[in-house]
């Protein structure tokens, strides 16, 4: 990818700015204040893209740093090149919200974006990458924890699909926090309490039985005739006689008996059909317990699946980084290092001779030109296809005559990519000149 044109309604300082870019070195020059980092930035944001943050937030960030200053539209347009075809995209970042349109450049033809941005649909890599590779200030040219989270959530895809947008670290996060959730199933607590329910409950089937053969035993004993021997008859009718029905009273106590047997059958008709649907509850809760346990196994194996992966990717990944970090440190310091090589925490080390020398050793600026090769080395693997420019803001600071001239002279050799570097130092620019680096000169 080369960018071809700027063009500037309104960025901060900026306004009705435009001019074109060159390929190879293109050294924006000028002084403090003069808006080096400013054309940075909308650069970033013309790729990127740049919206308005929220709450608090929104006080310190980019959309509101770099609203114009004199006015005019707030965004502009850019040219550029990727794998051949020539790009225009026009942003307006006014509304707070980024509105980008895409054109191609030969034609005018607008491509339709619909709701991908330019960065996922030209390519691969995201801001965040960006600002901690390509993009380099002397600021934060030494990198930490967040240099190892790209490195770490990239690597896996770049043995297989090229896609960085697949996050690892992201990828095992969720799946822990759907673990956690599906721990909280209510189905865990649900089992234990339908259980004890199954062992508190009273139902006597051995009783209900009884109470069915006793109520059947009463009921025929209502219905069948009385069968009396003549003395029997006898006693029965002087009963009569004397008001007393022995046979209604026996009759009522039977029938007293059936309700209350009626009674206690209902009950325990109630308890039993309870007992049924506690116990078909019982059973699909076993059931939803089982596929929340099956599905916790499937999680834990894919946890331990993708973090084994990573492992492995990891282990081949960082053979890779610590060759191409050798490659090009060595290459900038004229081989006084032979290599370098650089651990999970991301400390490095290099050899010198026979020895490995530890960072702690070495000066600000061999350190910062160490992470500077990180950062190229992993401009190198993670921006392989799209070969984005590289934009050095003022990154040589502590860097001595000949240190800095190793560095440009690398930079102009061996770095086929557009580089832009913006600066404020005249003897940067001397110093290319005394040594015959080609450059293109755009001053502020």
């Amino acid at each position: 990818m080369e960018l071809r044109e700027i063009s500037i309604e309104g960025f901060g300082k900026l306004h009705k700015f435009h001019t074109r870019l060159s390929g190879g070195i293109q050294v924006i020059y000028g002084k403090n204040e003069s808006g080096k980092t400013t054309i940075r930035q909308f650069m970033a944001a013309m790729l990127f893209g740049m919206e308005k943050g929220r709450g608090r937030a929104a006080r310190n960030d980019n959309y509101t740093k770099y609203r114009p200053v004199n006015g005019g539209i707030y965004g502009g347009f850019m040219v550029f090149e990727h794998h051949g075809v020539r790009y225009r995209i026009l942003r307006d970042f006014q509304s707070g919200r980024d509105s980008a349109r895409l054109f191609y450049e030969d034609t005018m033809e607008e491509i339709s974006l619909t709701d991908q941005d330019l960065s996922h649909m030209m390519f691969e890599e995201d801001r965040n990458i960006f600002d901690h590779t390509v993009s380099m200030t002397q600021a934060d040219i030494r990198t930490g924890r967040e240099m190892k989270e790209i490195l770490q959530n990239s690597m896996a895809n770049l043995r297989s699909s090229q896609n960085t947008e697949i996050n690892i670290r992201k990828a095992v996060d969720d799946l822990k926090a759907k673990r956690r959730e599906k721990r909280k199933d209510p189905v865990f607590e649900q089992i234990g309490w339908l259980r004890n329910q199954i062992q508190n409950q009273s139902f006597d089937k051995a009783r209900l039985r009884q109470c069915k053969r006793e109520k059947e035993a009463i009921e025929k004993q209502l219905s069948e005739p009385k069968k009396y021997s003549l003395i029997q008859r006898i006693i029965h009718w002087i009963r009569r006689i004397l008001g007393i029905n022995h046979e209604d009273v026996q009759n009522m106590e039977l029938r007293h008996r059936l309700e209350i047997l009626s009674m206690e059958e209902e009950q325990l008709f109630a308890q039993e059909t309870a007992s049924v649907k506690t116990e078909a509850k019982y059973q699909e809760a076993l059931k939803k317990k089982k596929e929340a346990e099956e599905e916790l196994r499937a999680i834990d194996l894919a946890i331990k699946a993708i973090e084994q992966a990573a492992s492995m990717v990891q282990k081949t990944f960082g053979e890779e980084l610590n060759e191409k970090i050798s490659e090009i440190f060595c290459g900038m310091t004229g081989g006084v290092y032979e290599r370098v090589v650089m651990d999970d925490s991301m400390e490095m080390r290099l050899k010198k001779g026979a020895d490995y020398v530890d960072m702690k050793y070495l000066s600000n600026a061999t350190i910062e030109q160490l992470y500077f090769a990180l950062r190229l080395s992993a401009a190198e693997l993670l921006w392989s296809e799209d070969r984005f420019p590289l934009f050095l803001d003022d990154v040589f600071g502590n860097y001595d005559d000949e240190r800095l001239e190793q560095t440009l002279f690398y930079l102009s050799r061996k770095c086929d990519r557009q580089i832009f570097l913006f600066t404020g130092r005249k003897e940067l620019l001397n110093l290319m000149d005394k040594k015959g680096i080609d450059y293109h000169l755009m001053t502020l």
